[in-house]
């Protein structure tokens, strides 16, 4: 299989070398799209070795989302990871996702944080909890992990579950309709990382970011598809 890593990136110049090189040591071809950044970003993953996408203006994950599933697509890569640039995914648990969809064939692999719900910040960990449970129900197959932007992405999602939306919420919105539609999803046990200093950026806004995810989840429940 031909599988490219995607790392969305946005201001994280103290980070995406590092995120860039230990990503390479699993996987030949990545990708980081640089979402509008004012920093170094661009020029430190290309340095690293990445393909770098620029985005003129920061538009959010969604759209980066979009814009490296077309790639993936026109190159001809059979699945896609995704992984933040800020180190609170560890690259070295890639194989986990390759070995799982290899052997597994699901259609999404999606990194399961809650066994190390101690060191997730008590807002986050409770959203996701509801997360799990409600986008367990609407599916029909359990989801373990309903937030985590470290996944794995067969090309048949990527051809046929269009990026809908900008931002963070859009990972809800693929995760939804992609179960609405039958896709076989799995889960992989990852470490549950997050940084109290401020060289490492995370731009998920708990309050703002929840709410859209809420909206996302009540339009699945009330529209059949989109």
């Amino acid at each position: 299989m031909r599988i490219c890593a995607v790392i969305p990136a946005f201001n994280n110049e103290t980070t995406i070398s590092k995120v860039v090189e230990k990503t390479r040591r699993e996987i030949d071809h990545v990708v980081v799209v640089d979402d509008g950044s004012t920093d170094e970003t661009a020029r430190l993953a290309r340095d690293a070795g990445a393909h770098v996408i620029r985005v003129s203006k920061n538009r959010g994950k969604g759209n980066a989302l979009r814009i490296s599933f077309k790639y993936a697509l026109v190159n001809n890569f059979d699945a896609t990871i995704t992984l933040d640039s800020d180190l609170q995914h560890d690259p070295s648990e890639i194989p986990k996702f390759i070995e799982h969809h290899a052997t597994n064939r699901s259609k999404i692999v999606i990194g399961a944080r809650l066994h190390g719900r101690g060191k997730m910040p008590r807002i986050r960990y409770a959203n996701n909890i509801i997360g799990t449970y409600t986008f367990s129900w609407l599916i029909g197959q359990p989801v373990e992990d309903s937030q985590c932007g470290f996944r794995l992405y067969d090309r048949e999602v990527m051809e046929n579950i269009h990026v809908l939306n900008d931002g963070f919420e859009a990972e809800a919105d693929i995760l939804l309709r992609a179960g609405k539609r039958g896709y076989k999803m799995g889960f992989v046990p990852i470490k549950t990382i997050y940084f109290s200093n401020h060289e490492h950026r995370s731009y998920y806004r708990p309050i703002k970011d929840t709410f859209r995810i809420s909206i996302i989840f009540l339009m699945n429940l009330f529209w059949k598809d989109r």
